[in-house]
């Protein structure tokens, strides 16, 4: 639905996205067959824990972006169980959303989570960053560097400008 609404129409402006997953099967359907699926392996994680990132986090991904093309203030947010969820709170942040919410025994996990998930995000920026400038300053090197060669060998007068 979100999808939908954020891609109809440009003039459709919403001011916040909030992604919940308590719809449909609940946790209590679920025991009878979410053990199976996780020893069969159909499942890596139990979905009631943690996002499945490829199904139902490639929606989220996909609307999040969506919403932003209408509008770039939009903020975005995830609730209940996966709020909570460490693993979750990485994927989440990965793909910009502006906060989560959880369940009071769940804040001091998530709060850690959120801090783990900011200070890994800033450290690969800064070491894309980093990379970015050694490969500048290289490619500039190699562009100044000169050699010539006025001997009959390269190593009797070799030159390097």
């Amino acid at each position: 639905y979100i999808a939908r609404c954020s891609s109809s129409h440009s003039q459709f402006l919403l001011s916040s996205f909030s992604f919940n997953k308590n719809r449909g099967i609940s946790r209590d359907d679920s025991n009878g067959f979410i053990p199976k699926y996780l020893d069969l392996g159909i499942f890596v994680d139990d979905p009631f824990q943690t996002i499945d990132e490829e199904g139902v986090g490639y929606m989220v991904e996909l609307s999040a972006k969506l919403g932003k093309s209408v509008n770039p203030d939009m903020s975005l947010s995830v609730c209940g169980e996966h709020g909570g969820d460490p693993k979750s709170i990485a994927f989440f942040d990965k793909l910009g959303l502006n906060y989560v919410s959880c369940s009071p025994y769940r804040v001091p996990v998530a709060r850690l989570a959120a801090g783990q998930a900011r200070v890994n995000r800033r450290m690969a920026e800064a070491k894309k960053e980093a990379t970015k400038r050694a490969t500048a300053t290289t490619t500039q090197v190699d562009q100044k560097r000169q050699v010539s060669f006025t001997g009959e060998t390269p190593t009797d007068n070799a030159v390097v400008q």
